[in-house]
């Protein structure tokens, strides 16, 4: 049997806190042979909690969506250097650190190989990658800590389908559809907040870019 992912993690992160200097890629480079599953849960564990820490969720909810993209396309699990070689903050590490792996050790209880036929079919492994893209999106968005849960909600479903894809389990994905059903639900009962706030947000954008022309 192989080693419990939770366990891998949390050699990773305390071997890093004497070396520094952990990266995305260097996290994907260190847990190489789990699958690129792997990594798309790693990448969701520090936005398990309610409100997580700002302004982490968009690259990290893009990096998430490139790498299901990749997937989708057969290529390897790798980010771009301007993403994947960055040093991730010590903040971040301390938050996977804690909560993050003790999560993952919960969804390791659930998640067991039940292997059901249909899932490896093209179209329903295609169906589940752009799943985890859409929900990858919406944990990418520039949102305030208000409404919480969402950065949370879009965690949960990436990481229930990804599990349930790494280890087959056609049971536990219907719990992932689920949560990615209540997502969506719970982002239809924000949307006036969250447009509100997207449109102030792309504004100051576009009054930063006009100012550096």
């Amino acid at each position: 049997m192989h080693e419990p992912l939770s366990q891998r993690l949390a050699q990773i992160l305390e071997s890093n806190g004497a070396t520094g200097g952990l990266t995305l890629n260097r996290l994907i480079e260190k847990t190489e042979g789990r699958g690129i599953f792997s990594i798309i849960i790693l990448l969701c564990l520090p936005f398990v909690g309610p409100v997580s820490i700002a302004g982490m969720s968009t690259p990290f909810g893009l990096a998430i969506a490139l790498l299901a993209f990749r997937l989708a396309r057969g290529r390897a699990a790798r980010l771009p250097k301007k993403v994947g070689d960055r040093p991730m903050p010590a903040r971040l590490q301390k938050g996977m650190r804690r909560g993050g792996v003790k999560f993952l050790r919960l969804i390791e209880k659930l998640v067991k190989p039940r292997r059901v036929s249909w899932m490896d079919w093209p179209v329903a492994q295609q169906a589940n990658t752009l799943l985890i893209v859409f929900m990858a999106f919406l944990l990418a968005l520039p949102l305030p800590p208000i409404p919480p849960f969402t950065n949370a909600f879009p965690s949960y479903a990436v990481i229930l389908i990804a599990a349930s894809m790494m280890e087959e389990d056609g049971i536990m994905i219907w719990a992932g559809y689920a949560v990615s059903l209540g997502t969506v639900i719970y982002f239809g009962l924000w949307a006036g907040v969250i447009a509100t706030h997207l449109t102030k947000w792309f504004h100051q954008l576009l009054r930063v870019l006009q100012a550096s022309l």
